[in-house]
């Protein structure tokens, strides 16, 4: 009975000392894996940015872990790298004082070239929606007003960013992206394609790459029409693997990319156009698919 006694106590204890071991180690774990939204390993690769960039990064937010860690994963934490694409564009937010665009008024350029920033997606990240197709682009240049609708694109940017901060600062969401839906119909060489018209829809394309990065979770086109495959073919060497993963590009097949849009927004934050019930759109389109591959666009017939 003694020796029983003395057993289960050894085995009891056993228990005990294996009990705290591995709850030390899983607590340990935990700690490792997940320090707010970043891993141990992260958070001292973002201090280590943040003192290799010092007083480059001339605004409060600049220096937060969300906007570093940014810059990091786009470099896949290859710091030399992000410092030096980061520092291009903070040369680029100073040369075109991308501070001052959110106040300036764009008015005059807004109702050719509409976007609309009030909706949400099923995750309450923001879409972005761009009649880009409509936008006059040659119009627009022989009035002189080339430089006002670029800078109407970088405020639709900057516009982006100031939800996603709101929502993480104020709100305490966890948001870090969102969506843009492009709609092209109305692209055509003459308005879009001209040889000064070109520069500024490339730029359009390439900005979220150089100055934007992890920004958005997914990037649509639509009712984009065979002729713009030109345009794509000079854009996308351009662009990383990465970003060329998050485009989705499609024709004039409604049916086909409403079907996309809706599985990750509501109908009702979705104007008509665009699949959704937001309000009512005439247009008329017809069947056409276009569809991009990693290293290669390519169309074909619906």
């Amino acid at each position: 009975m003694q020796r029983y006694s003395l057993l289960m106590a050894y085995v009891t204890l056993t228990l005990a000392i294996f009990s705290f071991s591995f709850f030390t180690h899983v607590q340990s774990e935990r700690t490792w894996k997940n320090v707010g939204n970043y891993t141990v390993a992260e958070k001292r690769t973002i201090e280590k940015f943040r003192n290799i960039m010092g007083p480059e990064l001339h605004t409060g937010f600049m220096r937060t872990d969300q906007y570093l860690i940014r810059w990091i994963r786009d470099q896949k934490f290859n710091l030399p790298a992000a410092k030096s694409k980061l520092l291009r564009s903070l040369k680029w937010r100073k040369e075109n004082r991308i501070d001052r665009v959110l106040q300036e008024d764009f008015s005059k350029i807004l109702p050719l070239c509409p976007f609309d920033l009030s909706s949400r997606d099923n995750l309450g990240r923001p879409v972005l929606t761009i009649n880009a197709g409509s936008c006059p682009v040659r119009k627009i240049l022989l009035a002189g007003d080339l430089d006002t609708l670029r800078r109407a694109v970088y405020h639709s940017a900057e516009k982006m960013v100031s939800i996603l901060n709101s929502a993480q600062q104020d709100e305490g969401a966890n948001i870090t992206d969102g969506i843009s839906i492009g709609n092209a119909f109305g692209f055509n060489i003459k308005e879009h394609g001209c040889i000064r018209c070109f520069p500024i829809i490339a730029e359009v394309l390439i900005l979220y790459e150089e100055h934007y990065p992890e920004y958005l979770y997914r990037a649509f086109v639509i009712n984009m029409p065979r002729i713009a495959e030109t345009v794509l073919t000079f854009v996308l060497p351009f662009l990383s693997e990465k970003t060329k993963s998050i485009l989705r590009i499609y024709g004039y097949n409604k049916a086909e990319w409403s079907l996309e849009l809706l599985k990750l927004i509501p109908a009702d934050q979705l104007d008509a156009q665009f699949g959704g019930t937001k309000k009512l759109s005439n247009r008329n389109i017809t069947s056409t698919r276009i569809t991009l591959k990693p290293k290669s666009f390519s169309s074909t017939q619906a």
